[in-house]
């Protein structure tokens, strides 16, 4: 009796991608719908998600404290520290020579005057409904293949005989 759908070997494997495209598509979804606006130093509050980028100047001046010279410097608000410096747990920053490093030190007090230009980092509508529109073409099209496959056997069958008939 031959199996159809997913009870197949290809079935499965059908089936199995699916959610695997959809699981791509949802972290996909979640990491690509922000973006990061111009921020105004005086008003960073506590817990803000951000990312500085520094002068050739500030980066030397950090060079002591990160033990890099750092180009930018991803992370979250701990708190300001009135209009001369902002206390971070970073990241992630980026060297001055192109480097992607992740922050495993302590918490990092960054002077205002070493920062070039601060951006926080925002949830954007319109990169995701734009995103989510693509995300839902693919798993349409994923789901209607699946579902053609099922429709049609899902893979070979045995047949038992003696092969074209005379």
């Amino acid at each position: 009796m031959p199996r159809s759908g997913l009870h197949t070997v290809a079935g499965r494997a059908l089936a199995a991608r699916g959610a695997s495209v959809v699981l791509a598509a949802s972290v996909s979804l979640v990491a690509g719908c922000y973006s990061y606006k111009p921020l105004a130093v005086a008003s960073v509050p506590a817990r803000t998600e951000v990312r500085l980028v520094f002068s050739a100047e500030g980066a030397r001046q950090l060079r002591e404290a990160g033990g890099f010279e750092m180009r930018q410097l991803d992370g979250i608000v701990v708190r300001t520290l009135a209009d001369t410096a902002v206390l971070m747990k970073p990241s992630a920053l980026i060297t001055v020579d192109g480097d992607e490093l992740p922050w495993r030190r302590g918490d990092l007090l960054v002077p205002w005057r070493t920062v070039a230009q601060s951006q926080q980092r925002t949830f954007d509508k319109r990169r995701s409904r734009g995103f989510a529109a693509v995300m839902g073409a693919v798993f349409t099209g994923v789901v209607y293949f699946a579902l053609k496959s099922i429709a049609g056997g899902g893979g070979a069958t045995a047949q038992s005989g003696g092969g074209v008939p005379e």
